[in-house]
């Protein structure tokens, strides 16, 4: 029933061509898979390439079918990158963003990529290579409040993996563990040069990435735009979401950019009268791009209430 009832979601939100399509690219990643006993295809991704795990059924098996993901997350990063910024992408995973954000920074731009999951890093690393990408900052490690190394939890799909078993992600994890060192954003600009925008998706850990570069923002060391993925049932009185935004938002930051998650959430947001964009149709669901959110809304919709899905700090 699930398989037949996403077929109607496709049909419904994406149209038969679609369907049609994502049904082709099953059957030749399959053939690559069980025929030809591949474990990686090549597929081109808007206009680049990349190398996809034909065994993951998270972000891998997403492109391999439709060949995007998260556009409300893409069109933020349209609006906000231009040549010659510094990215840190935290939770670069495979490169999905990384190479789009590569793409808009150009070649007077600069990009550093941490990814902990050793999986993850080795096609983010033959993806960069893939896109002649050769002398791209890699670090197999991840980005936290304090340098030292943490115990990090595997999942079965490679864009679930976390430091934080609880919330909805745990039903994918694998009982798999490993050591992970970790990093401050302060200490990686001392070495890598400050970041015009840290995009990060690290599966609650955002709570932790954000509290280890405060007091670097209060100081005026660092103010980097940052854009990340929320992650609501990861975030308790124990791990405080609310607590790191009003922090930031002591110190100047705003929510310019609020993607929503998902149609029902869409359409409760759409009575707060923000200014909206288009709808965006993108992973089975309806979104829309919201700006200039109030503090107390934003709190709300990250931290408790649920609704957000993309957001855009910026203190400029």
């Amino acid at each position: 029933m699930a398989k037949l009832r996403n077929v109607f979601v496709i049909i419904s939100e994406r149209g038969v061509l679609v369907l049609l399509k994502a049904i082709f690219n099953l059957c030749h990643a399959s053939f690559i898979k069980y025929i030809l006993r591949e474990k990686h295809i090549c597929k081109k991704i808007f206009n680049y390439k990349m190398y996809l795990d034909l065994f993951d059924p998270g972000i891998s098996r997403s492109l391999i079918l439709f060949s995007e993901r998260e556009i409300d997350h893409k069109i933020i990063l349209e609006k906000i990158l231009k040549p010659g910024m510094t990215v840190f992408d935290i939770g670069a995973n495979v490169g999905y963003y990384a190479l789009m954000e590569l793409d808009l920074i150009g070649s007077s731009g600069k990009l550093l990529a941490i990814e902990p999951s050793p999986n993850n890093i080795e096609l983010l690393n033959r993806n960069l290579i893939l896109n002649n990408y050769f002398d791209i900052n890699v670090i197999n490690g991840a980005v936290s409040d304090i340098s030292s190394t943490r115990e990090f939890f595997l999942s079965d799909f490679s864009n679930l993996n976390t430091f934080h078993n609880v919330g909805t992600g745990v039903k994918h994890l694998s009982g798999k563990k490993i050591n992970v060192k970790t990093y401050t954003v302060p200490d990686l600009a001392k070495k890598y040069g400050k970041p015009d925008l840290i995009r990060m998706d690290v599966e609650g850990h955002e709570v932790e990435v954000l509290n280890g570069m405060i007091e670097s923002i209060k100081d005026n060391e660092i103010n980097p735009m940052i854009i990340f993925e929320t992650h609501l049932t990861r975030y308790n009185k124990d791990h405080d979401m609310e607590l790191s935004l009003r922090a930031l938002f002591d110190h100047g930051y705003k929510t310019k950019y609020l993607a929503s998650s998902s149609e029902r959430k869409t359409n409760i947001i759409n009575k707060m009268d923000y200014k909206k964009s288009n709808i965006i149709k993108t992973d089975g669901v309806i979104r829309r791009i919201y700006e200039d959110i109030d503090n107390e809304d934003a709190i709300q919709l990250i931290c408790h209430k649920g609704g957000a899905r993309t957001i855009f700090l910026t203190n400029k």
